[in-house]
């Protein structure tokens, strides 16, 4: 039986007395790969928060391998793409190389290659962020997400922005990072349809857990109707 890679129970989030998450209670077994779908305001970006340890529960408890967040970073890195990274600080003058280095302070030089390779960018490491493609800077980005060989990788919308191709280039690489590395990867997405032949499993979020499970079964009209319906009002779009 795998491992717990993360275990969320009873897990409540708010944001000026008005829960974004409520009751949350989800076990990603070491070597998933999951799928994070919702409408605005659901509290996908929130729930990647509590797991990286950012933000604290009001109530409930985040266990990353059976510990904390805190905990299991004072040894042990996660791998993040924030929202929209790529599209808003690609401006600072880091050539590639540099900014996949800063991605983990105890960086190897050996770590710093594989991660270019993987995503196929050493050719591009002394040229300068703001120099390269939307495609391009992504995945100089997710390069910087995995420098540091984490076993947990968490990625917020991260085809957002790219072009079809490099989107395609992109699945391909995260699949093998899973299925050839073991990462255990959680995908936060509005690209229903891309991850739906990508993830092993999909979550259902809509501030509760709506659903979870295999993709073909989770994305019929019955659960899409429950996790979209209509005239829903929101108060926070970006959680």
């Amino acid at each position: 039986m795998p491992l717990k890679a993360i275990t969320l129970t009873n897990l409540y989030y708010s944001f000026d007395s008005i829960f974004v998450l409520e009751d949350i209670n989800l076990e990603i077994p070491e070597g998933c790969y999951l799928g994070i779908i919702g409408p605005n305001g659901a509290g996908k970006t929130t729930l990647l928060r509590l797991i990286l340890g950012i933000i604290k529960p009001q109530r409930g408890q985040v266990l990353i391998y059976g510990v904390t967040p805190e905990e299991y970073l004072k040894s042990e890195p996660i791998g993040y793409l924030p929202q929209r990274i790529s599209q808003t600080i690609y401006e600072f003058p880091f050539t590639v190389e540099e900014l996949v280095r800063s991605g983990h302070e105890k960086f190897k030089k050996d770590n710093i290659e594989w991660a270019l390779d993987v995503f196929k960018i050493s050719h591009l490491k002394k040229k300068l962020i703001r120099e390269l493609s939307g495609g391009q800077r992504q995945k100089a980005f997710l390069a910087r997400a995995i420098a540091c060989r984490p076993r947990i990788l968490l990625l917020d919308e991260p085809t957002t922005g790219i072009d079809p191709y490099s989107m395609d280039e992109l699945l391909q690489i995260l699949e093998s990072l899973n299925q050839d590395f073991g990462i255990t990867i959680v995908v936060v997405t509005h690209d229903i349809a891309t991850f739906a032949h990508e993830a092993k499993c999909i979550l259902c979020l809509n501030r509760k857990v709506v659903c979870l499970g295999e993709p073909q079964r989770i994305l019929k009209d019955e659960y899409m109707g429950m996790l979209y319906p209509e005239h829903t009002v929101f108060p926070h779009k970006n959680a």
